[in-house]
């Protein structure tokens, strides 16, 4: 049984818009009726916040590291693009339940001015892989792709896996 219905966060994001709507509305009755300067108006709740999480995805993807997974009956893929690193600048690792991503580099010059580069990224190896054969592989146009076999050995403790370095990019026509 779940704690929170499942439309729980549709209806209350729903029920938000509307109250933004009603304020608004209810500002633009006492705008016109008292002769005040009219407020500027929001369509909806959504449109006023739809900029800032264009902006997050923005930075996330200039820091580098947004990510895809893949998983299927043979293998657990983890699609990272780290194409504002050098691929000596990514590291890989895992321990015994995770696959570790970090890719740093320090501040150098580009176009605008200085900037530094760092991020992390872990992700829980679900049961059934193989941890200990995990195998990342950096194609030339900076598509990090790590792969994890079915689980058929036990996984060993933490170690450095090295990146298998492609002269293809990883998205066809580029």
């Amino acid at each position: 049984m779940a704690l929170v219905p499942r439309d729980f966060f549709r209806n209350w994001w729903q029920d938000l818009d509307r109250y933004h709507r009603e304020m608004d509305e209810h500002f633009q009755r006492i705008a016109n009726r008292d002769g005040f300067m009219k407020p500027p108006s929001l369509t909806s709740f959504k449109d006023f916040f739809t900029p800032m999480r264009n902006t997050w995805k923005e930075i996330e993807e200039q820091v580098g590291g947004s990510a895809s997974i893949e998983q299927d009956q043979d293998n657990y893929r983890v699609i990272v693009d780290v194409q504002q690193f050098a691929p000596e600048e990514i590291t890989v690792r895992t321990d015994n339940q995770c696959i570790t991503v970090e890719g740093k580099h320090e501040e150098r010059k580009d176009q605008h001015g200085y900037i530094s580069r760092h991020f992390v990224r872990r992700y829980q190896l679900p049961k059934g892989y193989d941890i200990g054969h995990v195998k990342p592989s950096l194609s030339s146009d900076g598509i990090l792709s790590i792969t994890a076999p079915r689980l058929v050995l036990p996984a060993p403790g933490e170690r450095i896996v090295p990146i298998e370095r492609q002269n293809r990019p990883a998205i066809k026509g580029v």
